[in-house]
């Protein structure tokens, strides 16, 4: 089977979301994963759509901005659209670490049936120190919020279920929430504990929970 992901990198957020997303991309090659690493200046719409037509990934990754009926690519171009292209999520699983795009977008690309998207409600959002901007995977303030949301990929190319891997990535939030609530050594602890919680709770799994890849 094989697995697709989308890593723009033209803004602090989204280079960030690139640089941690190279777990996933080293999972998925050495569980023999076919691979296909959209990044940079290749996150464009007639990319994304030409692959997905031609390879037909049973699991999708998409990295970037967003809002409740859209997914961005590299400098902001719309790469899935409600009402022009989120069928092409269809029959596949679908993670999107973007912001509000479980709203509506979500629902939508899974009303075919035989889908499955998992994203966020409402913004996924974290905390980074700005000296690591350069170096996000030294970041040790965004280390816990990229670990749990890799968790649900890295779950998935693992066989795990995509309920079990939503599930998972949100026991990964809560434990950092717990970690962090304890933590009176950190000045940014109360904030993160805020996010993580945040993110835990805007995480949705949306279709066919049971579908594996």
């Amino acid at each position: 089977m094989s697995f697709l992901i989308t890593r723009p990198d033209y803004d602090p957020v989204t280079k960030y979301l690139s640089y941690w997303s190279e777990s996933i991309v080293e999972v998925a090659k050495n569980k023999g994963r076919k691979t296909v690493d959209l990044k940079g200046q290749k996150v464009t719409k007639d990319e994304l759509t030409g692959r997905i037509a031609k390879l037909n990934p049973s699991l999708v990754v998409l990295n970037g901005h967003g809002s409740e009926n859209s997914i961005v690519g590299q400098n902001d171009e719309t790469l899935i659209e409600v009402g022009d292209n989120e069928h092409i999520l269809h029959s596949r699983i679908t993670y999107a670490v973007s912001c509000r795009c479980g709203k509506n977008l979500g629902p939508k690309s899974v009303e075919a049936g035989n889908s499955t998207f998992i994203g966020y409600d409402d913004d996924f959002v974290f905390m980074s120190d700005r000296k690591y901007l350069s170096r996000p995977p030294k970041d040790k303030m965004a280390q816990p919020f990229m670990e749990a949301s890799n968790r649900v990929p890295i779950s998935l190319l693992k066989g795990h279920k995509a309920s079990d891997a939503s599930r998972q990535s949100k026991e990964m939030f809560e434990k950092s929430y717990k970690t962090l609530s304890s933590s009176s050594s950190d000045p940014n602890s109360l904030q993160a504990t805020h996010f993580l919680w945040w993110d835990m709770m805007h995480q949705v799994c949306l279709g066919n929970g049971n579908a594996t890849i």
